[in-house]
This record gives C-alpha cells, structure tokens and sequence, in this order.
C-alpha cells in the first residue's frame, strides 16, 4: 500500500498545483466558507484567508469552480488500485499533511 499511498499524493500534489496558474482571492475564501458547515465555519474564519491558502479542502472547491475537477483529474494519473483506494476512502490526498499543501 505504500506505493498507492505515494501514487496519491503525487497526483494530489499536481492537481493542487494547478492554482499556481491563477489568483486565490477573498471571494473564493468566502464563498468556500459559506460552503462549509457551521461549525467547521469557525475553525476556518480563525485561521483565515492566508493560512486557507494551503487547505486542501479550499484549494479544491477553487479548481472545481474553475472547471478543473479533481475526478477525472486523478482517474487519468492514477493507476486502477490506487484509483479505487482514493474513491473508496473519501478522496483523500495520500500522505499529504493537512495545511501543506504548497502554491
């Protein structure tokens, strides 16, 4: 499982990348927060907009508002074990610490 869990994050890693090829902008952040449910509302407002910007979870809903889906995204860069692995467990981002996820 240790090279599926690598396979993952690799392509995880890549897909967030994209959002290098555009501004992350406070909208996007208040939008995403009007998105999340209430209690984890807080938990975000209190880290804020710059500290987001390295959230997995904010950088996703920026690339699917744009069109980049994450789906088929790793379906193409993934092989069908690790595909399955990544669908079965909540599209996680592998071994991918929360927070560090660097633009």
């Amino acid at each position: 499982m240790p090279d599926l869990l690598t396979e993952i994050t690799h392509a995880a890693k890549a897909y967030y990348a994209q959002t290098n090829d555009f501004p992350l902008t406070a909208t996007d952040f208040y939008d995403w927060l009007g998105a999340l449910p209430d209690a984890r509302q807080a938990e975000v407002l209190a880290r804020g907009f710059i500290t987001s910007q390295a959230e997995p979870d904010f950088l996703r809903y920026c690339l699917e508002c744009r069109g980049y889906a994450m789906r088929p995204f790793m379906a193409e860069r993934l092989s069908v074990d690790a595909y399955l692995l990544w669908a079965a467990h909540g599209e996680f981002n592998g071994d991918l610490p929360a927070h560090t996820v660097s633009r």
